[in-house]
């Protein structure tokens, strides 16, 4: 094979790749989008993972650790969202309703910071109670501006 061929197929692989490629109609898959994905996945991993791992297994400081992340990134989470960054997942109503978002994201943050005082405390029942609160704070924003696809 020539280098010409090698380099035009990678070339190619590169504009089609997945990170590249447009996902609306003029839009594309920016670096702040796939960053504020990342950080999703991550926020909902951890409180996922309070209910099926660190709660049943009683493991408080993992609790708090998860939730001093969440909280960390609902108070950044609407930096990650400038005017002309829409995605796949996100709905446009979230730009047009901007205090809302940004008022749901605070939410999420205090309902996390309750979630590791509750830990603190090492009442099972209330950690159960104040993990409940942070996914209800989490629901509340997918409802009002999370696209499923």
């Amino acid at each position: 094979m020539s280098k010409r061929f090698i380099f035009a197929a990678s070339l190619a692989m590169t504009a089609f790749s997945p990170s590249v490629m447009a996902h609306e109609p003029g839009t594309f898959e920016s670096p702040i989008v796939e960053q504020r994905v990342a950080k999703f996945k991550q926020s909902g991993g951890d409180i996922q993972a309070v209910f099926k791992k660190h709660l049943p297994a009683g493991d408080m400081a993992s609790v708090q650790a998860a939730a001093l992340r969440i909280a960390a990134w609902a108070d950044e989470m609407p930096d990650y969202f400038p005017k002309g960054s829409p995605s796949m997942g996100a709905d446009k109503a979230l730009w047009d309703d901007f205090s809302d978002f940004k008022s749901k994201a605070k939410a999420n943050a205090s309902a996390a910071r309750a979630l590791n005082a509750a830990a603190r405390g090492g009442d099972k029942a209330a950690v159960g109670k104040a993990a409940k609160r942070v996914g209800g704070t989490c629901k509340s924003c997918h409802d009002s501006y999370r696209i499923k696809h």
